[in-house]
């Protein structure tokens, strides 16, 4: 009875020790990302949130509402899932809508929008450029393509224009 009594407490012992070695030794650090990253982002000082990649393409479009309204449009702002148009229709928040994008090399664009926030409402003097934010909707491959190739050669094109402006350019003399 006294052999069971020891070898139920020399596990219990090794098995604490190996809990308490494993908690101790293996816990994250300070350093360690251990929150999801959105929550991290919410924690975060606001200036150190990366921004997402934008270009300003100032691309022709063509809006088309749900009744059949038609309208000139210019997108004036593009990031990966979202835009800035600039128009004088107004539309309101949430509304979907169709969108044609008039490319200068390339065939039109068709894609599905829907508006996420408007400044048609403000006074002129209160903005720069009257339109509204869309995010796309119902996006196919063309369209994902060429917004990362249109970011990409605008992100690459500053990137050359820093280093000249900084005099780290290729050829530049120190």
């Amino acid at each position: 009875m006294q052999t069971a009594w020891f070898m139920t407490m020399f596990i219990f012992a090794a098995v604490f020790f190996l809990v308490f070695f494993a908690v101790y030794f293996f816990r994250p650090r300070k350093d360690d990302k251990i929150i999801p990253e959105t929550l991290e982002k919410e924690l975060m000082d606001p200036e150190d949130i990366p921004l997402p990649h934008r270009a300003e393409p100032n691309w022709p479009a063509v809006i088309e509402t749900s009744d059949g309204r038609t309208a000139e449009a210019s997108i004036s702002s593009v990031t990966h899932g979202s835009a800035f148009i600039r128009t004088a229709v107004k539309l309101s928040i949430g509304e979907k809508f169709q969108l044609t994008i008039h490319l200068p090399d390339r065939p039109h664009l068709q894609l599905r929008a829907q508006v996420t926030w408007s400044n048609m409402h403000l006074p002129p003097e209160k903005v720069v450029h009257h339109g509204m934010g869309i995010r796309f909707i119902e996006v196919g491959e063309d369209a994902i393509c060429l917004v990362r190739d249109t970011l990409n050669l605008q992100a690459t094109t500053h990137k050359t224009e820093d280093a000249v402006l900084s005099g780290t350019a290729t050829g530049t003399a120190s």
